[in-house]
């Protein structure tokens, strides 16, 4: 694997469908990288906007289906180059902390101040039948620290 490769997957922008582009423009100039997803994304929707070829031409060419050319092109009008990075997937942040849940766990930890995030952890279960992971636990009150200092 080459460093450029490594690099691609480490940052999640390598193109795991990379066989599927077909395009000339990538096979033409080995400046252009198949296992680059950000620049197969951004040729893909300059081939239809400055080259003016259509979109069920060039999605085939490219690897993608119609409805990802859409939702490419419209996340790239609104977010320009950088929406073409992927995101991770999986969900942004803790679930389960909000509301009530927060709420246990802040008077908890006022009520004992040597509470570690195990016992507030059993005790939230206990209290309010909601299963959180003591780690989950020392996130929210690192996160809330380093808000506090910062």
């Amino acid at each position: 694997m080459s460093p450029k490769e490594k690099s691609l997957m480490e940052n999640g922008s390598y193109n795991k469908y990379h066989m599927r582009v077909n395009s000339e423009t990538f096979k033409a100039n080995s400046f252009f990288d198949v296992k680059d997803i950000v620049q197969v994304k951004y040729e893909m929707l300059r081939a239809v906007k400055v080259d003016g070829s259509h979109v069920t031409d060039i999605v085939g060419e490219f690897g993608f289906s119609r409805k990802t050319y859409y939702q490419i092109n419209n996340a790239f009008e609104k977010g320009g180059l950088n929406s073409l990075v992927p995101k991770k997937p999986g969900p942004k942040g803790p679930n389960k902390l909000h509301g009530e849940v927060l709420e246990f766990i802040n008077s908890y930890k006022v009520d004992h101040k040597n509470a570690n995030a195990k016992e507030i952890a059993l005790k939230l279960e206990e209290g309010a039948g909601v299963r959180v992971h003591p780690r989950t636990i020392e996130r929210y009150f690192e996160k809330k620290t380093n808000l506090l200092t910062n």
